[in-house]
């Protein structure tokens, strides 16, 4: 009896993370260790089935599952930014009215003093000053 109420607590405790860790506005990290503390514990009582296994089991997986959500945010963290970095470079900055006359050009990518510059619009004038 007392095997039956700790699985069932376990799981409860498990189906709570999980609830919390699907909440909007939660960090990956976040996330991963309410799922992982959930997941540990039910293998720590599975695998130990004693308290101390369910205690080990809950430390493992939530420092576990912290671990692999602190590299998903960096990884979406890496993409926004990226996204931003290309967004930055495709917009024409603003120019005062008083900018000559000409037009934006796609410019390829190249390497520049050992540095590679990626493709980029740049402004062109149609009549250049002397």
């Amino acid at each position: 009896m007392k095997r039956i109420v700790m699985a069932v607590l376990i799981c409860a405790v498990g189906f709570m993370g999980y609830s919390c860790a699907t909440v909007d506005g939660m960090s990956d990290t976040t996330k991963g260790a309410a799922i992982g503390a959930g997941l540990g514990a039910i293998a720590g009582q599975v695998i130990g089935g004693n308290t101390a296994g369910t205690l080990i089991g809950v430390a493992a997986g939530a420092l576990g599952g912290a671990i692999v959500g602190h590299e998903m945010d960096y990884q979406k963290q890496q993409k926004q930014n990226e996204m931003q970095r290309q967004q930055a470079v495709a917009a024409p900055p603003p120019y005062p009215d008083d900018v000559p006359p000409g037009q934006w050009v796609q410019v390829p990518g190249q390497w520049v003093n050992g540095r590679w510059v990626p493709a980029h619009r740049a402004w062109v004038p149609l009549n250049p000053p002397q």
